[in-house]
């Protein structure tokens, strides 16, 4: 369950409240998009909500300055939020994105000649537009991130079991005991050298499926740049336009 609450002071920011059935306790999270989440247990009290934000407040300026610093300049979007064009840097491919209204409460979305993407129907809907878009993503995942994922691979002379593709809300990857791994289709917006970064982590995965000094040592075998790397990791949702991780 969601709630809003706008404040027009600088302290505390907007946030969002959610209520988890899994929370022992009341936590804040600090989102690049969605801004200040505080995640509450069942029965706490919204009136202890100020206290808890007071408390942290050193905490949320500094993580809010923080995110600040790396935030780009806002992408061309619609008055919806939709994006008019959708670039994949690595792969020197962009599509634009026209928008037809007409039916109310339904829309679809074609392919059209020139890497453009039609979206008519109720266009004003933006959850509905990012439905069909984020599906489209993971098709294009698919026919991107995977053959180069392959490849990468095969270079570095690891094997692994499967590769696919989901929409992950935070987590840029995975591998599971079994070989498989997951990429997230948020790759697309990483310029090549994060990119390559995280398909070489988790292709170190599937000899060391742990964080040890072995796991890093093979890590920077592959990745001689790593820790570079992985600190640029920390702002990598810079790249990743807001629609994308927007809740529908």
């Amino acid at each position: 369950m969601r709630s809003h609450n706008q404040q027009s002071d600088s302290f505390p920011p907007p946030y969002t409240v959610v209520i988890s059935p899994r929370a022992k306790y009341a936590r804040l999270k600090m989102m690049p998009h969605e801004g200040l989440i505080v995640v509450l247990p069942k029965g706490f009290s919204n009136k202890e909500i100020p206290a808890l934000l007071q408390r942290h407040e050193a905490w949320i300026r500094e993580i809010s300055a923080q995110l600040d610093a790396h935030r780009p300049e806002p992408q061309p979007v619609t008055e919806h939020g939709l994006p008019n064009s959708i670039a994949f840097p690595h792969f020197a491919e962009e599509w634009s994105v026209e928008y037809c209204q007409s039916v109310i409460g339904e829309v679809e979305m074609v392919e059209r000649s020139g890497q453009t993407l039609l979206i008519s129907g109720d266009v004003a809907n933006a959850p509905l537009c990012r439905e069909l878009l984020r599906p489209w993503l993971k098709h294009r995942a698919k026919k991107l991130l995977i053959p180069l994922f392959a490849q990468l691979a095969a270079r570095h002379g690891f094997s692994y079991g499967e590769a696919k593709v989901r929409l992950l809300h935070s987590r840029w990857g995975s591998c599971a005991s079994s070989g498989v791994i997951t990429l997230n289709t948020k790759l697309l917006f990483l310029p090549e050298h994060l990119l390559n970064h995280v398909m070489v982590h988790e292709l170190c995965h599937t000899i060391h499926p742990n964080h040890s000094r072995a796991f890093w040592a093979l890590v920077q075998q592959h990745d001689p740049l790593w820790q570079l790397h992985r600190s640029d990791m920390a702002s990598a949702w810079k790249y990743v336009p807001a629609w994308v991780s927007e809740k529908s």
